[in-house]
Order: structure tokens, then C-alpha cells, then sequence
């Protein structure tokens, strides 16, 4: 049995899910995805950019490619051997760089003990939720 789901039983998947990817779109190439770790609180989506990881260059492709076009996906997927329990939740917005909030701050840091350390995070992503999808194969 499969079956779509509900806006409720999507915004459950993913607050327990851990990673899933982000996609934007990039004018020559189409779309960017990479992965990433987020918080999820109403109808907003904060995803982290930290100083913690190296990165390749002073500037985050995904920044650049939400300058020229701001639609954001962030796909959360569990993968099972028993493909009775494979699911994923898709998020569409949009999606802008921002400074941090302290609310922002101590939510990362109370989901990612990384982030725990002053200075880990020097930006965010936030998007703002425009629809929600999703589907599981069994109830």
C-alpha cells in the first residue's frame, strides 16, 4: 500500500529526520542540490552555513544561485532495505541569505552539537515555506 501524505503527517517526518539535500537553481546548469542539516520551526526553514566545514570558495554557490532566482526545495528521504518503509517529504519556497537570529542560533545548537561553539554559524538560509508534499510506501 502506498500513499501520499498529509501536510501533518510531513512536517512530523521532518522534524525527525536529520539530513536531507537542498536544491536550487543555478542559470546555466539547473538545479544545485547539496546536503544539509536544518531546523524547522511554522512555516520557516533554517539551514545552517557554518565556518566549521571547508568550503571552496569565499562564497557558497547556493547563496549566489538564491540571489538571481529564489526558489528553494529541501528533499527529506528515509531509505529502508524493506522498501515497505521508504518515504519522502518534499519542502518548496523561498529561500534568502540572512543573519542569524538568536532564536535561530540556540535552535541549531540545541539539534547539532557542532554548532554549540560561538561563531559556528555565520549565516543562515531561511526559507519560507510555500508547499509540502509527501509519500510513503505503507501506512
Amino acid at each position: 500500500m502506498t500513499m501520499r501524505l498529509d501536510e501533518e503527517q510531513c512536517r512530523s517526518r521532518l522534524g525527525t529526520a536529520g539530513h536531507g539535500v537542498f536544491g536550487t537553481v543555478h542559470a546555466a546548469r539547473g538545479v544545485d542540490v547539496v546536503p544539509v542539516v536544518w531546523v524547522f520551526a511554522g512555516d520557516r526553514i533554517t539551514i545552517p552555513v557554518d565556518a566549521i566545514k571547508a568550503k571552496s570558495g569565499a562564497r557558497l554557490q547556493r547563496l549566489a544561485n538564491l540571489d538571481a532566482d529564489d526558489r528553494g526545495v529541501l528533499l527529506v528521504d528515509h531509505y529502508d532495505d524493506d522498501w515497505s518503509r521508504l518515504w519522502w517529504v518534499r519542502v518548496h519556497g523561498r529561500a534568502v541569505e540572512a543573519v542569524p537570529s538568536g532564536e535561530e542560533l540556540d535552535a541549531l545548537a540545541a539539534a547539532f552539537p557542532a554548532y554549540r561553539s560561538r561563531g559556528a554559524v555565520t549565516k543562515t538560509i531561511v526559507m519560507a515555506v510555500d508547499t509540502i508534499t509527501g509519500w510513503a510506501a505503507g501506512g
